[in-house]
């Protein structure tokens, strides 16, 4: 049975970047791949890709534009993963990112989290805190950090 790894993306460009990372460490007949993207949970308007109405386009157009960016950064890192070859699925959650990644590793049981770092100064880690710091101390599991 393939072993699951996790992979925490965003919707930025450096997503392509952790999807790199697992193709280099990750093997198709080894590891099913699972691709989760949190979302705030203020910009979540479904839970589940959906289409959106008339008046939610009318009174939340910044959340239906941030969850369909969501929806699409995961169906293409899906896509990806599986035209290499591999068992790949995702999800999009609505809430705070460590606990989405540490949730979601749990009930897959995950045996890797692959995950992106940003840069920040002293200042910036005081005041935000780094979510792959955080994870790290959270999970009992390997956790492969990539730098964007």
């Amino acid at each position: 049975m393939p072993h699951p790894v996790l992979i925490a993306i965003d919707a930025s460009p450096a997503a392509s970047a952790l999807l790199a990372l697992a193709l280099r460490y990750c093997r198709p007949d080894e590891h099913e791949l699972h691709v989760l993207l949190a979302i705030d949970s203020t910009f979540a308007v479904h839970d589940k890709p959906a289409p959106y109405t008339a008046e939610e386009l009318e009174e939340y157009p910044a959340a239906c534009e941030e969850q369909r960016l969501g929806d699409a950064a995961v169906a293409d890192a899906v896509r990806q993963l599986q035209a290499a070859g591999f068992a790949a699925h995702g999800c999009m959650v609505a809430g705070q990112p460590v606990d989405a990644i540490v949730d979601k590793a749990k009930e897959l049981n995950c045996e890797l989290i692959i995950m992106g770092h940003r840069h920040l100064s002293r200042l910036g880690r005081l005041l935000d805190p780094s979510i792959s710091a955080k994870v790290i101390d959270q999970v009992k599991v390997p956790v492969l950090v990539g730098v964007a």
